[in-house]
């Protein structure tokens, strides 16, 4: 689905990707993990060309993404969903005109097509009754999902998810952990979730990646992932405390 062929990045004199070779697959949630300013959010940049790669190539599909410009572009991100890490909602919309947003823009809906479908993603995400309210009325897990409904309102195939549970507390963690999830299951989406938050990678991706140095250490299932031998694998995961005895599970309830 998504392809990054030795994909170069530098950002002033640092080299940030060094020749990255990375295949999200259709269906999947592909988490990206690793310590902070390892380049997981610049990787995610690269798929919809938000930065475009110094060497190397990302596809989408048959679609040569880091080379397309002007209309080529803009149909290629319409696959795409994002949802940000702070949720960017715009503060003088409601939360239901926040998630109306983009049909608004980009599509010919009538409006009671457009309240309709935005009331039904917000009802994904569990806030159908908080249409009227503002985003400074509403709390920093709630605004999450906000953002991702409106990230789904016009039905992507590919999310992407920067951080989606930075900041939050753990239960709204979880409750972002478990959307994200869903969404995969019930409507068949391709994501990838950048995270340095481990328990949350572990528990809802189907494929681990960890960036270090400009490379990537180790793609893995979350079972093989946690029994991984390379050294700074190791230490990430003792950095939060996640066992590599195969009972990983009980560490992220």
């Amino acid at each position: 689905m998504i392809r990054l062929e030795h994909v170069v990045k530098r950002l002033g004199d640092r080299v940030v990707l060094d020749g990255i070779d990375l295949e999200v697959r259709t269906g999947e949630t592909l988490a990206i993990v690793g310590p902070s300013g390892t380049g997981k959010s610049v990787t995610l940049k690269h798929m919809v060309r938000l930065l475009t790669p110094d060497e190397g190539r990302v596809c989408v599909g048959e679609d040569i993404v880091s080379e397309a410009t002007g209309r080529e572009l803009e149909r290629i991100r319409e696959r795409f969903g994002v949802l940000f890490q702070g949720g960017a909602l715009l503060e003088w919309l409601t939360v239901g005109e926040n998630v109306a947003l983009p049909l608004r823009e980009k599509t010919k809906m009538g409006n009671d097509e457009i309240v309709r479908k935005a009331t039904e993603k917000l009802r994904l995400v569990g806030l159908e009754q908080e249409w009227e309210k503002y985003p400074s009325e509403i709390s920093g897990g709630m605004r999450k999902r906000v953002g991702l409904a409106r990230a789904i309102v016009r039905d992507p195939e590919i999310i992407l998810y920067d951080e989606p549970t930075s900041g939050l507390d753990p239960v709204s963690s979880r409750t972002i952990d478990k959307l994200i999830d869903n969404l995969r299951h019930e409507l068949g989406v391709t994501s990838v979730v950048v995270t340095h938050d481990l328990h949350s990678a572990l528990s809802i991706g189907t494929r681990i990646a960890m960036l270090y140095g400009g490379k990537i250490l180790e793609l893995a299932t979350p079972e093989l992932f946690v029994q991984s031998r390379v050294e700074e694998v190791m230490q990430f995961l003792d950095s939060q405390f996640i066992t590599r005895r195969g009972d990983w599970e009980k560490n992220i309830q």
